[in-house]
C-alpha cells in the first residue's frame, strides 16, 4: 500500500512539474535551404521572399537578435524559445510560427537581418532585401 501511495505521489508530483516547466525550443543553426537562400540574397542582390527558403509550413515569422532578452522573446512568440537571461549568439535569430503555435527557431549564420521599421513580427509574404553594400538584408511587406 505505501509503495502504490508513493508511487501516485510521483506520478502526481511529475504531472505538475510537466504542467508548470515550459521547456525552450532547439534553435537550428543548420539549415542549409534557410542560410543559403539568405546568403544568396545578400550576395545577388536580387529580393526575394523569406517563404521561397523555408521547407515547412508557417504564417509569421518574429525576428531576434544578439543580447534579445528572454522575457521579450516569450512574450512575442507565447512560448519559451531560449533557456538563458539573453539570447547570446552572434546569430540573428527568426522563430516561425503557424495558427499561432512556435514551429521551428533558427539561428542565422551572423546577425545581418534587420526589420524595417524595427518590426519584430512578420507575415508569410515577407520579403528580404539587400541593403546597399552595408552587407545587411532588411525584412519588409512586399509592395502594393
Amino acid at each position: 500500500m505505501l509503495r502504490r501511495t508513493l508511487s501516485t505521489v510521483l506520478v502526481v508530483a511529475a504531472a505538475a512539474g510537466c504542467a508548470v516547466f515550459r521547456g525552450s525550443m532547439d534553435i537550428d543553426y543548420n539549415d542549409r535551404r534557410l542560410n543559403d537562400g539568405l546568403e544568396s540574397v545578400r550576395d545577388s542582390g536580387e529580393p526575394a521572399r523569406l517563404s521561397e527558403f523555408t521547407n515547412w509550413q508557417w504564417d509569421e515569422v518574429h525576428l531576434f537578435h544578439e543580447f534579445s532578452d528572454r522575457e521579450f522573446i516569450e512574450k512575442t512568440v507565447g512560448e519559451p524559445v531560449i533557456k538563458d537571461d539573453f539570447y547570446g549568439s552572434k546569430a540573428s535569430l527568426l522563430v516561425f510560427e503557424n495558427d499561432g503555435a512556435p514551429v521551428k527557431a533558427a539561428g542565422i549564420s551572423g546577425d545581418y537581418l534587420r526589420g524595417a521599421d524595427h518590426k519584430v513580427t512578420w507575415p508569410a509574404d515577407v520579403i528580404v532585401a539587400p541593403q546597399g553594400s552595408s552587407g545587411f538584408l532588411l525584412l519588409s511587406l512586399p509592395p502594393g
